[in-house]
């Protein structure tokens, strides 16, 4: 086992080494694995006198004197000892020719003993300045434990004790404080206790060894100790991370191991070597159950194997249960009356190994120890403890299903396993508990003998379960196995068909396949109108399908039909939120309306009915918010987040957390809230199951993507961008995701703005082309205002009449709609016909329009844009005035860039500014640029710095790539650096001529 960095322990550190004096006594106590060793380790070199150590061994007949003559062999024995010292010879025969002769034997044990006591404690004077350590006196043999005796009252001044001890396994016979009272008047003493590690200190820790030397390159368990490196552990970063390690790691790693310091520090040395030879993973650095070190494992075991019969079978029948017990269901798994029960617990209890869980309840100290112990077992006592285990669970009045599956399957009776399974799912569901029943039901339907009846019983259960999660790929397998099991009866694969659609929808965004398959259940449902109901309200929601408007609004009519056959509350309830999400998503005012089932009162514990509405009215406010933000009405988008988060709960319904979350960040994005955007769209990105969540990791990149883009980095843009397009060599079993038209949308507007900087109108209008084709065969319009980039690019690509009939087909299209972003894109689009077909005063009453209609949506970016092609209108003129007032409106736009941090467009906007012979300075990005360079040297430095190539620059900059090329060599130069990779330290550090200049 290895020696760490010591952290956490700078007090006690401290404490020792003040205390070991000479003429003085330690005591420092703590639990087995608590960090002693490395304490004490911390003696030599930290004070002045020698330190000799020993260990008392753990033997069922140890060797008397055994620690003190391990310290002494690497003690040098002085010459001029008294012929007493003789008596040592037996005992210390490597020091033979350093000891007198031996007396000769006294005849009397007694004696024997009292004479080897006078001449250890003679010998131990001799050697000056000294701290002997004798560990582990817990386990100490009586002739050591009488020579301390001996020792205490006649403790040499140059000697200082220190004797570590597990307090918890201390005999009675050896009351170690004693030996205080036993010390001469006015021999100072200190008594040290080292308790566990909290999460702070394990984050220092876990940052200092996962980042450490490849495992291996040193062995810590024989390098000497550095107090310089290893006391003064690094503390937590600002943000909560460091070495990759996270707060949240080191709560993990604490709630693994109690923060005992052994588990802790083998657990992280086997986690460095795991990354040494395989890099790090994508997951967190601490894993929730890391992976046992043997050198732990055998520890643990080591310990167990020690315990007395009844204690080891308590500990056992603890670790079997798993959840905190009372005391009489651990005896009953254990098999011990309750005599036996009683000494065992508290035996467990003074160990540590058990702990109380609530006022009538024990349980296994660490996840750790559990896993350990469990993971030993044979497998006869394996399945015999889970037998037991089940047995006794199953008498109270309220089984707990959940608990008892587990134990079923563990000691291999399936039956009772698939029993209790199904009624735990049932019991979550009923609770809303949705993520619990998954698991469960998932678990069930590993059982590779379970009928078709049963198994096709609780598929459905789990496609109803899982549409409130996160990761549904599984479940969506599961299904169309299912599905293809020979005879099921129509209603049963219509139900399994609906579930599985309702998936493709919702959480694997597979919006053509889940059409077809929602179109089949349908029709296999007819028997059915509650079920039949809940699929077609699915279809009458518009999607990416190329069906028209109309064809959704008969699916709603079908629905609202089917679910007053039903005469089911619930189903009514279903498919009034799904009509409101319908009105909303094509923009009908009427969807701000709609009646939505009533959640109740928050404050009132809910009936199964009632959670029920309340997921639905949840479900309602999440679409509407949607539907909201992509209209943009933003204050209702507010408050129905609000609501949406007030109605759901993260982990029972995580899909509408999470996507109320990324709807949040594009309103910030909207807004011009841009201030630690992209870091928070990339934390929440993060999460490794937001991987099947491909409508919100959609939202989440297209924010980024955007800000990339305003931010001056269009390399970045278009490399989040690409995530969102198929990648070749995909899994055929998991197609790319169908995003929504909204979501294509933005991509799309991006990509053609992209184009149109790049002078290439053509590509521009081909990257929203189809998408403008499916929004006009549906008749959704409300759909097409990010397109509108792509759609003005048809003037300049020659195709003016094109561009005319478009807009007004997106005139019409918005009649009657409720839609401010698309109307006020619709002006944007209007506004730039104009201004080709040379109706300057129109154009400019239509930018004023538009641009009013932003502000009042609060969306300053888009008003910012809108300033900026009135002010060209302007200079489209010939005239004094009209100039003047077209460099005013560029000088406006550029300060209203600048203050939201758009570098991409404030650049443009520069450069049309030069070109009517006025010069505005870069942006210097917020931080300080170095003197020895000019603003614009320090702008296109700090680019080249970030990694960007001369040719991305001068698109960003507008200038041409020599020139781009020019300055970047004028700043090598200025700064006295090689290469442009050396551009690259953070803004104010000097490298030796390293730049901090502005981004602009």
């Amino acid at each position: 086992m290895c020696f760490p960095p010591l952290v956490g322990r700078e007090k006690e550190r401290q404490q020792l080494r003040t205390a070991a004096v000479p003429g003085s006594l330690v005591l420092l106590s703590g639990a087995a694995g608590s960090g002693k060793t490395r304490l004490v380790r911390e003696l030599p070199g930290a004070v002045d006198a020698t330190v000799l150590t020993g260990y008392c061994p753990s033997r069922d007949e140890p060797f008397p004197f055994a620690p003190v003559i391990e310290a002494l062999r690497r003690a040098a024995i002085p010459g001029g000892l008294s012929p007493l010292c003789g008596a040592l010879h037996p005992l210390m025969p490597e020091h033979a020719e350093r000891l007198p002769p031996p007396p000769p034997p006294t005849g009397s044990p007694a004696a024997e003993h009292h004479r080897t006591y006078r001449a250890l404690t003679e010998l131990l004077d001799s050697l000056g300045p000294t701290v002997l350590v004798l560990e582990d006196v817990h386990a100490i043999d009586p002739a050591t434990r009488d020579l301390l005796y001996y020792l205490a009252p006649r403790l040499p001044a140059h000697l200082c004790l220190v004797l570590t001890y597990r307090p918890e396994e201390l005999p009675r016979a050896f009351p170690v404080h004693a030996l205080a009272a036993r010390t001469p008047p006015g021999t100072p003493h200190h008594e040290l206790a080292l308790a566990p590690l909290n999460p702070r200190d394990l984050f220092a820790l876990a940052s200092r060894l996962l980042d450490a030397a490849p495992c291996g390159a040193t062995d810590p368990r024989t390098a000497p100790a550095d107090p310089a490196a290893e006391t003064a552990a690094p503390p937590p970063a600002p943000d909560g991370s460091g070495a990759g390690v996270t707060a949240e790691d080191a709560e993990r790693l604490h709630a693994w191991t109690g923060g005992l310091a052994l588990a802790a520090v083998e657990t992280l040395h086997h986690l460095a070597c795991a990354r040494a030879a395989t890099g790090p993973g994508a997951g967190p650095a601490v894993p929730e159950e890391p992976p046992v070190p043997p050198t732990l494992r055998d520890w643990f075991l080591e310990r167990l194997h020690a315990l007395d019969r009844d204690t080891r079978h308590l500990v056992r029948a603890a670790c079997v249960l798993e959840a905190p017990a009372a005391d009489d269901v651990l005896a009953r798994v254990a098999d011990l009356g309750p005599s036996r029960a009683e000494k065992a617990l508290s035996r467990a209890c003074q160990l540590g190994l058990l702990r109380p869980a609530g006022p009538a309840a024990l349980e296994v100290r660490t996840p750790l120890l559990r896993r350990v112990c469990h993971d030993s077992l044979p497998l006869g006592k394996h399945r015999h403890l889970h037998r037991a285990a089940l047995t006794a669970l199953s008498r109270g009045p309220a089984p707990p299903h959940a608990r008892l599956a587990r134990h079923a399957r563990e000691a291999g009776l399936v039956e009772e396993w698939t029993d209790h399974a199904e009624r735990a799912a049932d019991q979550a569901l009923s609770q809303g508990e949705d993520a619990t029943a998954v698991t469960l039901l998932r678990d069930a339907l590993t059982r590779h003998t379970l009928p078709a009846g049963r198994r096709c019983d609780l598929a459905l259960k789990l496609g109803r379960a899982a549409l409130t999660g996160i990761s549904a790929q599984h479940t969506i397998t599961l299904l169309r196995d299912v599905l293809a099991t020979p005879g099921l009866p129509a209603p049963s694969r219509g139900e399994l068909r609906m579930e599985l659609g309702l998936l493709l929808l919702n959480q694997a965004a597979q919006g053509r396949t889940a059409r077809s398959e929602l179109v089949r259940a349908a029709a296999e449902l007819t028997s059915r109108p509650d079920l039949a109901a809940r699929a077609m309200c699915a279809l009458a929601v518009p999607r990416s399908t190329p069906d028209p408007v109309d064809t959704h609004r008969r699916w709603m009519e079908q629905a609202v039909s089917a679910a007053h056959r039903s005469k089911d509350p619930a189903v009514a309830h279903s498919v009034s939120v799904n009509q409101a999400t319908l009105l909303a998503q094509i923009g009908d005012p009427a969807a701000w309306t709609a009646a939505l089932p009533d959640p109740g009162s928050p404050h009132v514990r809910p009936t199964p009915e009632a959670l029920l509405r309340r997921r639905e009215f949840a479900r309602a406010s999440l679409n509407l918010a949607d539907a909201a933000v992509m209209l943009g009405h933003y204050e209702r988008a507010d408050h129905h987040l609000t609501d949406a988060a007030t109605w759901s709960i993260a982990s029972d319904v995580p899909y509408i957390r999470e996507s109320a979350q990324a709807l949040r960040l594009i309103l910030d994005w909207q807004r011009g809230h841009w201030a630690g955007l992209d870091e928070e769209a990339e934390r929440h990105l993060g999460p490794a199951r937001l991987a099947h969540l491909h409508a919100v990791a959609a939202e989440l990149t297209l924010v980024r993507s955007a800000l990339a883009l305003a931010q001056g980095d269009p390399a970045g843009a278009r490399s989040h961008l690409a995530l969102l397009e198929p990648a070749p060599g995909d899994d055929p079993a998991a197609p790319d995701p169908d995003h929504a038209v909204p979501v294509r949308a933005f991509a799309a507007g991006l990509l053609a703005r992209l184009a149109i900087a790049r002078g290439d109108p053509g590509e521009a209008w081909s990257r929203v082309e189809d998408l403008v084709s499916l929004v006009a065969s549906k008749g959704v319009w409300v759909w097409a205002a990010d397109l509108v980039p792509g759609m003005e690019a048809l003037v300049p690509a020659g195709r003016g009449a094109e561009a005319q009939d478009l807009c007004a087909r997106f005139r019409a299209g918005l009649r009657g709609a409720g839609a401010p972003a698309a109307a006020a894109a619709l002006g944007r689009f209007e506004a730039a016909l104009a201004r080709h077909r040379g109706q300057g005063d129109r154009a400019l009453h239509l930018y004023a329009e538009t641009a009013s209609a932003y502000r009042a949506m609060q969306r300053p970016y888009d008003a910012a844009q809108v300033r900026e092609a009135a002010a060209h209108t302007r200079l489209d003129r010939s005239g004094g005035r009209s100039e003047e007032e077209g460099v005013a409106g560029l000088r406006a736009a550029l300060e209203e860039y600048t203050a939201l941090g758009a570098a991409w467009d404030a650049a443009r906007v520069r450069r049309a500014l030069r070109a009517h012979g006025v010069v505005a300075a870069p942006a210097d990005g917020g931080g300080p640029r170095d003197p020895r360079l000019s603003p614009r040297e320090g702008e296109i430095a700090a680019l080249a710095g970030r990694g960007s190539t001369n040719r991305e620059i001068a698109a960003l900059l507008h200038l041409s790539p020599r020139t781009v090329e020019t300055h970047v060599a004028n700043a090598l130069a200025k700064l006295g650096l090689r290469s442009r990779r050396d551009l690259a330290s953070p803004p104010g550090r000097d490298h030796g001529g390293g730049v901090a200049a502005g981004s602009g």
